[in-house]
């Protein structure tokens, strides 16, 4: 299977993550799809990644998806997702929190960089209070007992780690050691974690994000 998207996107890179986690072989193709829309509209439709390109040639489209596929592949005594039940929900719940994380990061960033003065900083104050809400939800979540941190790597806690990454780098004015000290610690207990580790994105091509 080949996976298209940049390490850039949290959405491919938490696939990504899912996938070396559990030694699933895949190819990368580190497609930016705003760099290269023709080419990413060739895959999908809408132009966005990830697109997960199977060996019959079917292609998968959004990370959700991707991930609901993988869950489906992997032993059931390691699940990404919790396979019924209020863990499930909870799981789903922090893996949704953390994908919101990535939108409003995202919106922040081109908001902050709009040209001709037409910047709103309401917009941009909208933004990060989302992405520090989520972060301090996230937070709340992580611990020994909680869904985020544990082993296994599940999908909130790709999830989490990839979002934590992610604002760091994109939004370096944002003290998360103090808004989210304890997933903070877990981000940092996994940061030399093989599948963090091989789809970690250079901070220095923040300025070249999609």
């Amino acid at each position: 299977m080949k996976l298209f998207g940049t390490y850039l996107s949290p959405f491919a890179r938490r696939v990504a993550v899912a996938l070396a986690s559990r030694a699933i072989p895949y190819e990368h193709d580190d497609l930016n799809g705003y760099a290269d829309p023709g080419r990413a509209r060739a895959l999908n439709p809408v132009g966005k990644v990830p697109v997960l390109v199977l060996d019959d040639d079917e292609h998968l489209i959004d990370s959700s998806a991707i991930l609901d596929y993988l869950g489906e592949r992997v032993a059931d005594d390691e699940p990404l997702v919790p396979r019924s039940g209020r863990e499930r929900r909870a799981a789903l719940r922090l893996a949704a929190i953390a994908t919101t994380i990535y939108e409003q990061s995202t919106a922040r960033y081109f908001e902050e960089r709009r040209p001709g003065g037409c910047v709103q900083p309401d917009l941009i104050e909208r933004y990060r209070r989302q992405t520090v809400g989520g972060l301090k939800a996230l937070d709340a979540a992580c611990g020994p007992d909680g869904p985020i941190g544990g082993t296994p790597l599940g999908i909130a806690t790709i999830s989490a780690v990839v979002a934590f990454d992610y604002a760091r780098m994109m939004h370096p004015d944002l003290d998360l050691a103090e808004i989210a000290p304890v997933l903070t610690a877990v981000a940092e207990s996994l940061a030399d974690d093989p599948a963090f580790a091989r789809t970690r994105p250079h901070a220095a091509e923040s300025e070249e994000h999609r």
